[in-house]
């Protein structure tokens, strides 16, 4: 995870969250959350605008909170968004306190991009191959890139896997101009 200022703020939760065994609930309603701030534009651009008092907006989170029973950590991370003038990286930092909650659970993050979609069994072998190849629970996040001919590549941390057609054709033809 990078030390970028959402994921300070993730970690944080997250070392909260943790302590007090809350942090499957938090993850929940920081998803209904950022919701709600996707779904509502007006809300978006009342707590991202910097012409509205810190305590209007402070009003607005905390009614908020009381009537979607919110749990007060969520609240409380909302106002230090706010109060910091962070809330617009709300979504990274929602994010960020998952990859963060897979690390405290040794799940490593994984990333395929393939030329089409993958059924679900392959979804299931590629799982499996990269658990193999880690030792560890992966967690795979799909991709389609049609610029790939055919195949895929399997991403886990800084380490690619690459089984797409066109780099067995790079391959082949590194290998005819060797000889």
């Amino acid at each position: 995870m990078s030390s970028s200022t959402p994921s300070r703020y993730a970690r944080a939760l997250a070392e909260v969250a943790l302590e007090s065994k809350q942090e499957i609930r938090v993850q929940e309603e920081l998803s209904a959350f950022a919701e709600l701030l996707t779904s509502h534009k007006e809300l978006w651009d009342v707590l991202t605008n910097p012409a509205i008092p810190f305590s209007a907006k402070r009003n607005i989170v905390e009614e908020i909170g009381r009537r979607a029973s919110l749990e007060q950590i969520i609240v409380n991370f909302v106002l230090v968004l706010l109060e910091h003038a962070r809330i617009h990286q709300f979504q990274e930092a929602v994010e960020a306190y998952d990859e963060v909650l897979d690390e405290f659970h040794g799940v490593l993050r994984a990333h395929v991009v393939s030329s089409e979609e993958l059924t679900t069994d392959v979804h299931e072998r590629i799982r499996g191959i990269a658990a193999g190849l880690t030792g560890k629970k992966v967690k795979i996040d799909y991709e389609v890139d049609q610029a790939l001919i055919g195949g895929f590549k399997l991403q886990i941390g800084s380490t690619i896997y690459d089984g797409s057609l066109q780099n067995q054709l790079d391959e082949i033809r590194r290998r005819l101009d060797k000889q």
